[in-house]
């Protein structure tokens, strides 16, 4: 009995053995097997190659690039190359070749292949562009795949996940490059002199906890903008974070400035307090294409004048509480390329006292009324301007026609010379140019542009 079983067990492990290579042979057959399906694509370690050294002289760099098939089937890639070809400052081994472009490249199922990249800049040539971008492409089954590649081609002050550690001065030596959060800590301040170029990676933030102050000028106005300089980005939304300024951030002030391309452009933690001393002035400020609102501020004490705010989906000022003081500026706002989901303006919140005032300004847009209230009881005061509102209607001078800004679609706006908004406004002694320069007339327009 004892031989007869240990017999049978011999022969059920032998049988196990025997399916157990089967399954293999089979899992192999399946792993060779070409699928031609559209439906079979590949995956990436990473959907873009960057390359963050700063270049002194001739930077070169290398990284890797895993790309695999998840699929259980073999796919082959009909072409894997560099879009830039023999141009591109990039070159790659794929696979162990030495190669811009190969074809008809196997991957069996549940493999992968190495794709090592290298990257070779001369960043003493000032022609080349700040960011230099290519991408590798890869044609599987018709389906085009990309990863994108970029270097940064001049030399910049870089900063990623850092603390200023003392009261600091940005010249305009060079241009500084947030590629992660910078934050300005409590005790702080910054202080960014006229003419610096201020680029944002992503959802890079400038985190204010201290104090903030731009200097820009005139002839040398300050910029921050997305890291992406070439012109097909200056107006694209959303692609860094913006200028966020924390609780008791105190005696900010921005001018002679144009922030673009930020997801929210400045947004403000509360500040409550019992005066109306702003927490942040604006002068002669352009802010433009954000991907969720221009200014976010909750209670706080806000001042701005010779403002253009435009291109936002969302609100291009939320104000909750506190008291903001707005002179010649101009609000506005088109569903151009979006969906607008909120009004100009979105003012107040339940249970708490908004003070709003305007003078010499322009809200317009294609919404019917441009004015929202968020809750409470705001105290909205308009005078001697355009105001495209059916709530808020009445004041001084205040009128509800189309300011008839030259082109919109190209965020043009200033004014045509048949403009109402035109000897509209009212002398603020303070106050003699406009947002660009143009002195004020005796009897000055509404709105950011004085009419020539």
């Amino acid at each position: 009995m004892r031989f007869t079983r240990c017999k049978e067990q011999n022969m059920f492990f032998r049988l196990s053995i025997i399916l157990i290579c089967l399954l293999n042979i089979l899992a192999c057959r399946k792993a060779n097997e070409l699928d031609t399906s559209p439906n079979a694509k590949l995956s990436f370690s990473q959907d873009t190659i960057f390359f963050d050294t700063i270049f002194s002289s001739v930077g070169s760099i290398t990284q890797r690039l895993i790309v695999y098939n998840p699929n259980k089937n073999k796919v082959q890639v009909s072409q894997i190359q560099l879009a830039g070809g023999a141009n591109s400052p990039y070159s790659v081994i794929i696979n162990g070749m030495p190669s811009s472009s190969v074809s008809n490249m196997d991957i069996l199922g549940n493999d992968s292949i190495y794709i090592l990249i290298k990257v070779l800049i001369d960043s003493t040539k000032q022609d080349l562009p700040f960011l230099v971008s290519d991408s590798l492409l890869f044609l599987t089954n018709t389906n085009q795949q990309k990863v994108l590649l970029e270097s940064y081609g001049q030399n910049a002050h870089f900063y990623k996940k850092q603390s200023i550690p003392s009261n600091t001065i940005w010249t305009n030596d060079k241009p500084y490059v947030l590629y992660d959060t910078l934050t300005v800590p409590t005790g702080i301040s910054l202080t960014i002199q006229e003419g610096c170029k201020i680029y944002g990676h992503n959802a890079a933030v400038l985190n204010v906890y201290g104090q903030l102050i731009v200097n820009g000028t005139k002839v040398s106005p300050v910029l921050f903008a997305s890291d992406k300089t070439d012109k097909s980005y200056n107006t694209v939304n959303g692609l860094w974070g913006g200028l966020y300024f924390q609780t008791n951030s105190l005696n900010n002030s921005i001018q002679w400035a144009t922030i673009r391309n930020a997801v929210t452009a400045i947004k403000m933690e509360s500040t409550p307090d019992a005066d109306t001393i702003a927490e942040l002035t604006l002068s002669h400020v352009f802010l433009l294409h954000a991907s969720q609102r221009m200014i976010d501020a909750n209670n706080n004490d806000i001042n701005g004048s010779n403002l253009l705010l435009s291109d936002c989906p969302m609100a291009l000022l939320k104000h909750q509480d506190g008291c903001g003081v707005w002179t010649y500026c101009t609000f506005t706002d088109y569903s151009s390329g979006f969906f607008r989901l909120e009004t100009d303006l979105l003012l107040g919140i339940a249970g708490t006292g908004l003070k709003m005032y305007a003078l010499n300004s322009i809200l317009w847009g294609d919404f019917t009324d441009e004015i929202s209230i968020n809750g409470g009881n705001p105290y909205i005061n308009v005078q001697f301007s355009e105001w495209k509102s059916v709530q808020y209607s009445s004041g001084a001078k205040l009128i509800n026609t189309d300011p008839l800004f030259n082109n919109t679609s190209t965020f043009d706006f200033t004014l045509q010379s048949s403009s109402p908004a035109i000897g509209l406004g009212t002398t603020v002694t303070a106050i003699t140019d406009d947002i660009i320069g143009n002195t004020r007339h005796t009897i000055p327009d509404a709105g950011a542009y004085e009419h020539k």
